[in-house]
């Protein structure tokens, strides 16, 4: 849409030119600046900044609500949250110049037909230690974590030891070790088949500082937001917190959108990318496995409860008689806890396959396809995974930036020019060499220190946060690389529309009344998952001035497919067609009504 980008373009300069702050060319602005930049977008029309809670180091989440152009209350929104890592710089900066692209998008555009929420720093603890001095990897809270299990917490922090304000790798001369340098000064595990015996043991920069024979085993804080989210939780971990959602920046996004069932789409800018491959969905199961009909699915399908039945028989008779209790097979295997829920329903494959596709035409389109690493997979505990498999919406996760990679023999090229490292020799290679041909940095040659017990290191090795940062002066271009496709998400959303309603006079004031509910937009509602765990809420249809006969009058659709309509039927007594009203309703997609034949 070559029209409406040159509009985004001119509309957004004139926004930017208004706000206060801009980002200095040459460094990343800190989550000082980027809460002034809020600010200065929250005093726009359709902006307001809401405090949805305070971080471990008491620290405010501060989240943009921009409504719709229309200043409607009801239908879809999108929730935006970034930089849950801590550590991403990149994300929080990305989210930031959306807001400002949607606050200055034209009329006409995609962008503002729906409300959106920006949390641009998830984590504002992680994002200051991405700016604090000595910088060390890891973008964790403030809560205090006692690593060592010694009863004290953040004793043996790491330690600048050549001054340069960086903490990096370690390698400590150890005949045990399991470390090995290149000829070229690259570190990779131990070979010796490759004559590279090991020599070193690999610790983080620092001494012992609690004389307990180990280096920097209990830095300060804290856990990774983006490890804490309920789906797939590994508990009582350093970095993931003690059971899910037990971190208070975790906490108020998990209220912020259980309090707001419209949103029905979650974008996650972080280190993962579910665009750039679709996940594998999971295997069917074999359907001559005996399994064990629990009570209440029993009783739905008249099974004996706690008896063994072939699978196939049980997805049979929820196909017969459950289709008043939305038994699909998916919800059928899932009531019967034959899967882990961890792989994509196979049902939402066809819409997420085509968001792939449309992702990787744009990166075609806008010259962003050159090769680079693939993205990390989320881990357990993300908040993309919590946001399909357990809040039910589409979970769009997508990442900024990762390492140039040229496409060669040594690495596996996927689809989309991204290659996939097969071993961290890759990445660090491709780092260095980075550092090496164009001087921008991420990379520390190896320098000789000597530790207080005499044991002689050498200090050097990636800097922190190097292998997802890109260089500071490209900070503004990388963030708004992706925006014009972001800003057409709205695009995808189901939207709820209801047809003229058609009645059929049966005689002695009975009438039959059909109304069709349709959704046009390019996703489902729900998505399959959804109508697994039965979230978000389905549509909700109520037929108003008659006297039911048959069927109820307020009807439930467990699902309208993409660009699909469903029909239903309700035979009633009314007195006048004309006084008939029907009204279909779904928290996030908003109400619709037609009435007497007339919308």
């Amino acid at each position: 849409m070559p029209r409406i980008a040159d509009r985004r373009f001119v509309a957004t300069v004139a926004v930017l030119a208004a706000l206060a702050s801009t980002a200095p060319a040459q460094s990343w602005p800190d989550g000082k600046e980027l809460a002034g930049r809020l600010q200065d977008l929250a005093r726009l029309d359709r902006a307001e900044l809401h405090e949805i809670g305070r971080s471990a180091g008491d620290q405010k989440l501060r989240l943009l609500e921009i409504a719709p152009r229309d200043g409607s209350e009801q239908g879809p929104a999108i929730l935006v949250l970034a930089n849950t890592e801590g550590d991403l710089p990149l994300a929080s900066l990305a989210a930031t110049e959306l807001a400002a692209e949607i606050l200055a998008a034209p009329d006409d555009d995609p962008a503002g037909t729906v409300r959106w929420y920006v949390l641009p720093s998830a984590s504002p603890d992680g994002l200051d230690r991405a700016f604090a001095r000595p910088r060390a990897a890891g973008g964790f809270n403030a809560t205090a974590v006692d690593e060592d299990a010694d009863g004290l917490e953040g004793e043996d922090p790491p330690d600048d030891l050549d001054g340069d304000g960086l903490i990096t790798w370690m390698l400590v001369e150890d005949p045990a070790g399991t470390w090995a340098l290149t000829s070229d000064g690259l570190p990779v595990n131990a070979d010796p088949a490759r004559d590279l015996p090991g020599r070193y043991r690999r610790e983080i920069e620092g001494h012992d500082d609690d004389g307990d024979g180990r280096y920097n085993e209990d830095p300060a804080g804290g856990v990774e937001i983006a490890r804490n989210f309920p789906h797939a939780f590994k508990p009582w971990t350093d970095r993931g917190g003690r059971w899910p959602g037990d971190q208070p920046e975790t906490r108020a996004i998990l209220e912020w959108c259980f309090a707001h069932p419209d949103i029905a789409m979650i974008l996650v800018l972080g280190e993962s990318n579910w665009l750039n491959t679709v996940p594998e969905p999971a295997p069917d199961p074999d359907p001559d496995k005996l399994v064990t009909v629990p009570w209440r699915l029993a009783r739905e399908l008249g099974f004996e409860p706690g008896a063994e039945y072939s699978l196939q028989s049980v997805l049979d008779a929820a196909d017969d008689h459950g289709a008043r209790a939305n038994l699909t097979p998916a919800r059928v295997r899932a009531l019967l806890h034959l899967e882990p829920l961890t792989a994509p329903q196979k049902g939402d494959l066809g819409w997420w396959s085509a968001l792939s596709e449309g992702y990787h035409g744009f990166l075609d389109d806008h010259g962003l396809a050159d090769p680079r690493l693939e993205a990390r997979s989320p881990g357990r505990g993300s908040p993309a995974s919590w946001a399909y498999f357990q809040f039910g919406v589409p979970s769009v996760a997508l990442d900024l930036w990762t390492l140039p990679a040229p496409a060669d023999s040594s690495a596996e090229t996927t689809a989309d020019s991204t290659v996939t490292a097969p071993a961290p020799d890759r990445e660090l290679a491709l780092l260095k060499e980075r550092t090496e041909t164009s001087g921008h940095g991420g990379w520390r040659a190896w320098s000789s220190v000597t530790l207080p017990d005499g044991t002689v290191a050498m200090v050097g090795g990636p800097e922190p946060g190097a292998r997802h940062t890109p260089a500071a002066y490209a900070a503004e271009t990388r963030a708004r690389a992706l925006l014009p496709f972001l800003l057409d998400l709205p695009d995808w959303l189901p939207r709820l529309s209801l047809d003229a309603l058609r009645t059929e006079d049966r005689g002695e004031g009975v009438v039959a009344v059909t109304a069709t509910v349709r959704n046009d937009g390019r996703l489902p509602y729900p998505t399959d998952m959804g109508t697994v765990n039965r979230r978000p809420a389905p549509v909700t249809v109520t037929l108003d001035g008659a006297e039911p006969l048959q069927d109820p009058l307020r009807r439930v659709i467990p699902q309208v497919p993409a660009g699909g309509a469903v029909t239903l039927t309700w035979l009633v007594r009314a007195q006048k067609a004309d006084d008939l009203e029907v009204t279909a309703t779904a928290p996030s997609l908003g109400t619709v009504t037609v009435k007497g034949g007339q919308r």
